[in-house]
């Protein structure tokens, strides 16, 4: 969409843990995970980094959005459940983990979350780790981490209001959104409130997407959602050291999921709604400085989610009468803690320990009146990281964790009467060693080697998957060794970052097909500990300034996944190739123009390469820029009215043309 953030390549080696964005906000010092050294100094180089302003810019206008814009990130959308999630290097949003501010976020259940379902607008930048994740973050960072960090205030009064809508083809406005953030700092405690919503009625389908019994008109069946986004932070800062704060988060959302509108053989229609997708949170940080030259962080925190899916007979989504309509219900929640120590040893030699635990329940229901079942598990972690600088060009990290899964109860439906699964506990153990080298002020080479773990989730355990899988109480840990090799740097008006990696994947959850008799609803499978797996590729990214007037960015991505396994099955649900190109204008003061595209090669819906998504190129175009008081955006997305999809028989929007004000004091 807008001007380039896709390939920041330098992101990760100049912007400091504290350091303050453009407009103001600056990232809240608490919420940083991984942080080399002093708090001023850079973040690793396997970091990638977009801050607020790079994403407003983008017109981005949630995370799932922002996120889209790294290169080896990609984006899914599930179409039947319309969720939004992420894959980072063929890992998919159960193998990366998600933090606000360093706190874990997602759902019990099955360990996914919908992005589009979160704003950015109460956030000072997203920081993204791919394979090499410092241990610290805690268990099941298989294939990377994504922290939002929120943003704390500067000022004694600060805010930004804005506003915005969508425009069809036709000269209708189907969407609307608003939102905003004031917060106060008052030199010994500050506090901020940020808010955003969005009504979209429907998303209008590209002209030359074919009709089609479940999608009549050109306007998308069954495409509606509202989106009400709101935080809180209240903070103390008693002296130059020590920060303790408060925050809480309610994401409060309805969606419909629009009707399979594709046509693989076997695959049915299905009419939900989700009348109901409550996320909350609460969680309290502090950092402490304990000694002279040691810091105590510590995280506390709670969340829920609450939801219901109801399946209609039909498009008129009045009625539920037929066998696969259903009212489902979710109610889970968590809570848990982490405390990390570090001590200072001299400049060159720093000591980092961390200590995690959560308690996850999870109870469901398949229809008003059934029993509802529930289900327990408790996490543990323990880790110890070092670096170590034996030269002022040399660092190097090596850490270590320990992680354990106590499944405490699992009850499985039975004739309408409860029987419990069998329960037990993992242990995995992880290490991982980092290495960079600042060859030059300008020029950095990195290495590292690590092994990360994912315990597998609730619903991996224990689900029927609606009558087509058997559980598999037993399931056991996945396990992936990663290695990467970078180089970072800049050379006049360029700068650039490319990446090599490799990771291959052992005892990987992979489905198993069993004999259809086995099921109520076939073809029938179970998950189990069978699959090895790699996952191998290229990121490029960089920028080059042109003129003055004129700039240049662009990332590229290649990632290979294989099933070595089973060779014949089709990796699904990720493209192998992704570009992402953008050329910025400054034609007046303080204005800009930027044409920019987006292209990836197709993708697999199925394992059996039956259902594919293509490969698709979509150009946006928007202008930036003061008007009076205001900062405005307008453009258009996919300029070319391109039908495209991340899944197969799940059509995206064609032509929107949008515009959003905003007022910053």
């Amino acid at each position: 969409m807008l001007s380039v953030a896709a390939g920041m390549a330098l992101a990760a080696a100049s912007a400091g843990a504290e350091d303050a964005p453009s407009d103001g906000e600056s990232v809240v010092p608490l919420g940083v995970v991984e942080v080399v050294g002093r708090s001023t100094e850079p973040l690793p180089p396997t970091a990638d980094v977009l801050d607020i302003e790079q994403i407003r810019e983008q017109g981005r206008r949630n995370v799932i959005e922002a996120l889209d814009l790294l290169p080896g990130v990609t984006r899914q959308n599930f179409g039947q459940r319309r969720d939004s999630l992420v894959n980072v290097r063929g890992f998919d949003s159960r193998q990366v983990t998600l933090y606000i501010d360093g706190v874990p976020v997602y759902v019990p259940y099955d360990g996914n979350l919908d992005l589009a379902r979160f704003g950015v607008e109460g956030l000072s930048r997203i920081v993204v780790t791919k394979g090499l994740t410092s241990v610290l973050y805690g268990p099941n960072a298989l294939g990377g981490s994504i922290n939002l960090v929120g943003a704390r205030p500067q000022e004694t009064l600060e805010g930004r209001a804005f506003a915005g809508f969508d425009v069809d083809r036709s000269g209708d406005v189907p969407d609307y959104r608003a939102g905003g953030r004031v917060a106060t700092n008052q030199d010994t405690w500050y506090a901020q409130a940020s808010a955003s919503w969005q009504d979209a009625d429907y998303y209008e389908l590209p002209s030359g997407y074919p009709r089609s019994p479940v999608q009549p008109g050109s306007r998308r069946a069954n495409s509606g959602s509202r989106d009400l986004d709101l935080s809180f932070k209240l903070g103390l800062t008693p002296n130059a050291t020590d920060e303790y704060a408060l925050s809480v988060y309610h994401v409060d959302d309805t969606k419909e999921t629009p009707p399979y509108a594709g046509h693989a053989p076997g695959v049915a229609a299905r009419y939900w709604r989700w009348p109901r997708w409550d996320k909350d949170g609460i969680y309290f940080l502090s950092r402490t400085r304990v000694l002279d030259s040691a810091d105590l962080n510590l995280r506390l925190y709670h969340g829920s989610f609450r939801n219901e899916l109801r399946s209609y007979d039909d498009a008129s989504y009045t009625t539920q009468k037929r066998p696969y309509a259903f009212s489902s219900q979710y109610d889970d929640h968590t809570y848990g803690f982490s405390a990390a120590f570090e001590q200072r040893w001299s400049e060159a030699q720093i000591t980092r320990l961390a200590l995690h635990g959560k308690q996850d329940f999870h109870r469901e229901t398949a229809n008003a009146g059934s029993p509802w079942q529930h289900f327990k598990d408790r996490t543990w972690s323990a880790a110890a990281e070092h670096e170590w600088r034996p030269s002022p060009a040399w660092t190097i990290t090596p850490g270590a964790s320990w992680n354990l899964l106590q499944a405490q109860r699992a009850q499985d439906l039975r004739g309408g009467a409860l029987v419990p699964f069998a329960v037990g506990s993992d242990v995995a153990f992880n290490g991982q060693v980092l290495a960079a080298w600042q060859a030059a002020e300008d020029w950095q080479l990195y290495m590292g080697a690590g092994r990360k773990t994912r315990f597998p989730t609730l619903k991996d355990r224990y689900s029927y998957r609606m009558g087509s899988a058997i559980p598999n109480p037993q399931l056991k840990p996945e396990s992936s060794g990663n290695l990467e090799i970078g180089v970072q740097g800049a050379r006049g008006a360029l700068d650039y970052k490319l990446a090599l990696f490799d990771s291959r994947l052992h005892d990987a959850i992979q489905a198993v097909t069993l004999e259809p008799v086995a099921c109520t609803s076939p073809p029938c499978t179970q998950l189990r500990n069978v699959g090895r797996a790699q996952h191998r590729g290229i990121e490029l990214s960089g920028g080059l300034g042109l003129s003055e007037d004129w700039s240049l960015r662009a990332s590229y991505a290649w990632v290979q996944r294989r099933n070595l396994s089973q060779p014949g099955l089709r990796p699904t649900d990720m493209p192998r190739q992704k570009l992402f190109a953008a050329i910025d204008w400054r034609f007046a003061a303080d204005w800009r123009a930027t044409l920019s595209g987006d292209a990836e090669s197709r993708r697999y819906t199925d394992s059996a390469g039956t259902r594919v998504a293509g490969g698709f190129a979509v150009v946006d175009a928007a202008v930036h820029g003061p008007l009076a008081s205001l900062d405005f955006t307008a453009g258009v997305r996919n300029l070319l009215d391109r039908t495209y999809s991340y899944m197969e028989g799940f059509p995206e929007p064609g032509r929107t043309y949008f515009a959003e004000a905003g007022f910053g004091f």
